[in-house]
């Protein structure tokens, strides 16, 4: 498999002189790295990043002729390999192997007067099967800053990201494109996301910090036109209380607590029979709790695990209340100057109670009645050239995905395997 990566990237750090003028669908996000980074790096590829693109852009250009300098990290990797499951089919359904490859962008840029911005972007194509082509595009835009109250240091950022994500609607009932009503829903998961995200901290004297954070999001679904195809559109306020503390500086230990409330733009509550009830919108509460270890030795060897729960009710029959259990551990080893490994392992299951037969095709989403199983993942790294301001580096990812369901159209397997390169400006 051939690569040809055409990059153009330029970091410098400008000096301008004026005024000076850090959630979700899933249960919890406790950090894994030990250290804030100081630039922060997602993984810029898709159409669409119309209006908020553009308010960006000018809060950017704001920024700058505000003042202060600017630092930015830019990568582009390639990668490609084999997925044995693109579509995550039932083994009846005969997935087939497929080749395919990659691209991610990434920029991060943080400026002196404590404004950041992330963009980035990742697109997979498979090229003997279109329909597992794939596409993700992010912008984040944030200030952080402090402030003193009765000689206690406080930290706080406000931020607000974007994101559009389109990949095609594959049945598993069928392995065909996705259709309701004889009309092709292909893009019935195409969605457009704008969060906007506040946190204040505090870190006492013995390095304990205590952290609140509060997220407002919306998350707009493709449209269409289709009578008795219900609307995913929602939106949420999320709210989290973590602390961390250091039982030495080798251990790291980490307990978080959150609540969410959704509400649907246009979707129905249902009975206990699967069937909507007229009149109705549908709002779920969840709340979720997270325990987090970090072992750090040394710079060379991470231990990372986290425990997290989540329990979801709707505001009707109960027909899609919903508990999420999950363990996740990686370890990351640091082999010597210029190769390093981590493996993952991700263990969840998801269970409804009140769901007694068969899930409708439009509630793909919801990934059956019961269903749990495990992602084990293992990255390795090996840096070509390394020089302080450029990176390049070898990687080597295998995935392994085995998942079992009551419902037999979400029992599936899947396995990636792929080698790419990475360049770095820093």
């Amino acid at each position: 498999m051939n690569f040809d990566l055409h990059i153009q990237g330029q970091a410098k750090v400008c000096s301008v002189t004026g005024t000076q003028s850090d959630l979700l669908d899933q249960p919890s996000k406790l950090a894994e790295n030990s250290v804030k980074p100081k630039n922060r790096k997602k993984s810029l590829f898709t159409t669409k990043a119309p209006l908020l693109a553009s308010r960006i852009s000018c809060c950017l250009l704001g920024a700058l002729a505000s003042g202060g300098a600017i630092a930015v990290d830019f990568s582009v990797s390639g990668h490609g390999g084999l997925d044995t499951n693109p579509h995550r089919l039932s083994s009846p359904l005969d997935p087939d192997l497929e080749l395919f490859s990659a691209v991610d962008l990434m920029l991060s840029n943080r400026f002196e007067n404590d404004l950041w911005f992330d963009a980035s972007s990742n697109h997979a194509v498979y090229p003997n099967d279109d329909r597992g082509d794939w596409s993700k595009t992010e912008f984040d835009l944030g200030y952080e800053s402090k402030f003193e109250l009765k000689k206690k240091k406080f930290n706080y950022e406000l931020s607000a990201d974007w994101t559009d994500k389109d990949k095609n609607f594959v049945s598993r009932t069928t392995g065909e494109d996705a259709t309701s009503g004889g009309e092709s829903i292909v893009d019935r998961y195409d969605y457009d996301m704008t969060n906007l995200n506040a946190e204040i901290s505090f870190k006492s004297e013995k390095k304990t910090r205590y952290r609140l954070r509060y997220q407002q999001r919306d998350k707009d679904y493709e449209d269409f036109s289709i009578p008795g195809l219900s609307d995913f559109d929602y939106s949420h306020d999320r709210y989290t209380f973590d602390v961390q503390f250091w039982l030495r500086d080798q251990h790291r230990v980490s307990a978080e607590i959150g609540a969410t409330n959704r509400e649907y733009d246009d979707r129905r509550v249902e009975n206990l029979n699967g069937d909507e009830i007229p009149g109705t919108d549908l709002e779920y509460d969840s709340s979720d709790y997270a325990l987090g270890y970090v072992y750090r030795p040394n710079k060379n060897f991470q231990l990372f695990l986290e425990l997290s729960f989540s329990d979801r009710s709707d505001n009707g029959s109960g027909y899609r209340d919903q508990t999420y259990d999950r363990f996740y551990l990686s370890v990351r080893r640091q082999l010597n100057e210029n190769e390093s490994i981590k493996i993952s392992l991700n263990y969840s299951e998801q269970i409804y109670d009140n769901r007694s037969f068969s899930v409708s095709e439009e509630d793909e989403e919801e990934d059956g009645f019961n269903s749990d199983g495990y992602q084990l993942k293992f990255d390795y790294r090996k840096n070509l050239l390394l020089n302080g301001e450029e990176n390049l580096t070898f990687i080597f990812v295998l995935d392994v995905s085995d998942f079992d369901s009551s419902d037999s159209r979400y029992r599936y397997n899947r396995e990636i395997v792929s080698v790419g390169i990475m360049y770095e400006i820093i």
